[in-house]
C-alpha cells in the first residue's frame, strides 16, 4: 500500500451500510455508502497522517500549519448520540465512507460477498479507505472514500430497523432446532398453525482533534 493517503482500518464496528445499491442523502449524488464505528482506544496517529496526506495533496504541505481550518471525517460519537436509538455512538468515534463505486466486499477467505445479508448494521469488519482532500462552496476538509470491506465476523445487530431476533424468540429458535419433523407432536402443530498510515510534513504541524 504504497499511496499514503489510503488506510486500513483497525477492527470497527459497521452500522447504516448501503453496500450493494447506492443511496442518496439530501441533494447529494447517490453513493455506496457506511458509518464505521471505532473504539476511543485505538492509536489513530496512522489514520491522521493519511489525512494529512490528502490535505498536503490538495492544499499543498503549508496548510499542516493551519489544519484547524478544515473539516475532517472523524467525529465524536458522544455528541452524536441520541437516547436509547444511538447509543452505540457513546464512547466511540465514527466516521463515514463512501463511493460512487461498488466497494469491493470480502469475507475473512478473500471470497467476495454477494448476499446484502452477510453485511448488515453491527457486524465487525475492516474497511479499506483512501483519504482526499476537497474544496467546494466555500467549504474546504478532508473526506473519506470506500474502496473495499473485509468482514471479520458478526456482531450484536445495530441501526435502524435491526432486531436481534435471536433474543427476541430465543425460546422458538431453541424449540426449533429440536423438533422431530417426523414426529405426531410436529404434524399436528403445523395442522394448528396452517393458514429475519505514514508521516507528512514537519515539526510544526497541528494535530487533528479526535
Amino acid at each position: 500500500m504504497d499511496d499514503p493517503k489510503r488506510y486500513v482500518t483497525p477492527h470497527c464496528t459497521m452500522v447504516y451500510p448501503s453496500l450493494f445499491e447506492p443511496s442518496q442523502f439530501k441533494k447529494e449524488e447517490p453513493k455506496y455508502s457506511c458509518t464505521l464505528l471505532l473504539s476511543k482506544s485505538h492509536d489513530y496517529r496512522p489514520m491522521k497522517e493519511s489525512m494529512k496526506a490528502a490535505a498536503a495533496a490538495k492544499f499543498g504541505s503549508n496548510i499542516l500549519t493551519r489544519l484547524g481550518e478544515l473539516d475532517f471525517p472523524m467525529r465524536d460519537g458522544d455528541e452524536k448520540a441520541q437516547g436509547e436509538r444511538d447509543n452505540f455512538y457513546y464512547n466511540m468515534h465514527y466516521m463515514r465512507v463512501k463511493s460512487k463505486f461498488p466497494p469491493k466486499l470480502v469475507n475473512m477467505y478473500g471470497e467476495d460477498i454477494t448476499d446484502e445479508n452477510e453485511l448488515y448494521g453491527g457486524c465487525i469488519i475492516k474497511a479499506y479507505i483512501n483519504f482526499f482532500g476537497y474544496d467546494y462552496m466555500g467549504k474546504k476538509g478532508v473526506s473519506a472514500g470506500l474502496l473495499a470491506i473485509c468482514k471479520i465476523e458478526d456482531g450484536e445487530p445495530l441501526g435502524s430497523g435491526m432486531v436481534d431476533v435471536k433474543n427476541v424468540f430465543g425460546d422458538v429458535i431453541q424449540q426449533r432446532q429440536e423438533v422431530d419433523f417426523n414426529s405426531r407432536e410436529y404434524n399436528e402443530l403445523g395442522q394448528q398453525n396452517e393458514g429475519r498510515g505514514n508521516r507528512v510534513g514537519g515539526d510544526q504541524e497541528e494535530d487533528i482533534p479526535f
